[in-house]
């Protein structure tokens, strides 16, 4: 009697959940003979699988990994520790799988536990491994719930949110890199500003901190830098090949200027060094020439998108050099329909030979000082109330480092000082017009 008190009999509870419940769980078929046994505890036979992909520990690269089983025991509820032994056998089709198998104990008084066996790291990438986990005590198991197997392996797989533009085209080794350079596997998730403007600029560290240390091979990986539509908040840090002649080419080092610059002409992590880095004079005036025509394109774009004087202003970042025959993009401030008869009335109409030839007085006379977009001081505003953009001279405040002010310009009083600079050096050239009746208050400090 006292051995009945002690005692559950569980396989009478799972018997009745069989009979007198809807549960979707297979019936599972009891092990042969009269003792109490133990079984893999899963709903139904498809789950006594598990999978463990080590690609998904990237970043920390364990030796080893852990896969949870869960065991129950079938009959009566010993008032004694009952100790299980587990065993493995090799699944066929497969080469095995290296795991440790855990001792399992249940106390007395416990009827399930749930275990964790040590999976080691697949010696081979791109490779299924499996192993059976099953009862040493085999005769005490539970048909059908009597194994369970396991799958390791380390594979790599494009994540579904990569974004070409953002990390270029996907590579597993490109992936490794980043990952890890982020400190998280699945940092395609998170939200595009965080991979912008903090995945962007730490992978592209990531590459350069590579490249320091393997000088003497070819860079396997192609970031590219993103520009200020991507880039708001982040910045990339000065490379280590900046130096004397790229500012002379490419202007003083400033992120948003690199970045511009660098999307502009098409460079990435892979190429920077070559496009931007060189050493040779030659090859950097090639660069500079690059550069002012990827600049003028980009001016062109600022002023279609309705920008400013600010705008202008950080997208005007290449220094153009007296000599040189660049290839000149046409200004759309020029040819624009809603801002042409603004520009010809002091300059008339638009050529090719006449545009290079402004340019050429202008470096003249401004020197270092000359920027491109302010012979050309209009914008098309864009009016929240009409939803149309509307062409209007631009006007601006200009500041010392100390914020002191130096001045307030008025776009048609800085095109008429333009005008009458070209028409001096090329009479013919140009119109004759009449100061602007601006009514505008102009100032500058001496």
């Amino acid at each position: 009697m006292k051995l009945q008190i002690n005692k559950t009999y569980i396989l009478g509870i799972v018997a009745f959940c069989g009979l007198f419940t809807a549960c979707s769980k297979e019936d599972p078929t009891l092990f042969d003979g009269e003792s109490d046994g133990f079984y893999f505890n899963y709903d139904n036979k498809d789950d006594l699988t598990s999978t463990i992909n080590f690609a998904d520990s990237v970043v920390k690269e364990p030796a080893v990994g852990y896969v949870p089983i869960k065991i129950r025991l079938l009959g009566h509820l010993s008032d004694q520790v009952t100790s299980i032994t587990l065993k493995t056998e090799p699944v066929e089709g497969y080469d095995e799988a290296q795991v440790t198998l855990p001792k399992v104990e249940l106390k007395a008084g416990e009827y399930d536990t749930t275990v964790n066996v040590t999976v080691a790291r697949p010696t081979q990438e791109g490779k299924v491994y499996a192993v059976k986990v099953s009862f040493e005590q085999g005769d005490k198991s539970m048909k059908d719930f009597d194994s369970f197997v396991i799958y390791s392996k380390e594979i790599y797989e494009k994540p579904s949110g990569w974004d070409d533009d953002v990390y270029g085209s996907w590579t597993e080794s490109k992936y490794k890199l980043i990952a890890k350079a982020v400190g998280k596997a699945n940092f395609c998730d998170d939200r595009n500003d965080v991979q912008w403007n903090e995945y962007n600029p730490t992978a592209v560290a990531a590459v350069r901190a590579w490249h320091e240390e393997h000088p003497d091979e070819t860079i396997p990986y192609d970031i590219p830098f993103l520009d200020g539509n991507y880039l708001y908040y982040g910045s990339y840090d000065m490379p280590s090949y900046w130096g004397d002649l790229q500012t002379k080419y490419l202007g003083e080092y400033d992120s948003n200027r690199f970045a511009a610059l660098a999307s502009g002409l098409g460079v990435t992590t892979q190429n920077e060094g070559e496009v931007l880095g060189s050493t040779d004079e030659a090859v950097m005036k090639n660069a500079n020439k690059s550069a002012v025509r990827s600049m003028m394109e980009n001016l062109n774009n600022t002023f279609l998108q309705g920008g400013q004087y600010d705008q202008f202003n950080s997208a005007s970042t290449v220094p153009m050099l007296s000599g040189v025959d660049y290839d000149i993009v046409e200004p759309e401030w020029w040819t624009n329909s809603q801002t042409s008869s603004m520009i010809e009335k002091y300059y008339g109409t638009y050529s090719e030979a006449k545009y290079k030839r402004m340019i050429q007085i202008a470096m003249e006379k401004k020197g270092a000082d000359f920027k491109l977009f302010l012979m050309f001081p209009v914008c098309l505003y864009y009016d929240y109330e009409t939803y149309e953009y509307i062409p209007q001279w631009l006007s601006w405040d200009i500041f010392d480092e100390n914020w002191n002010w130096l001045g307030s310009y008025y776009g048609e009083d800085v095109i008429y000082e333009y005008c009458q600079m070209f028409k001096k050096a090329e009479p013919s050239m140009f119109p004759d017009v009449s100061a602007p009746d601006t009514g505008y208050a102009k100032k500058r400090r001496k």
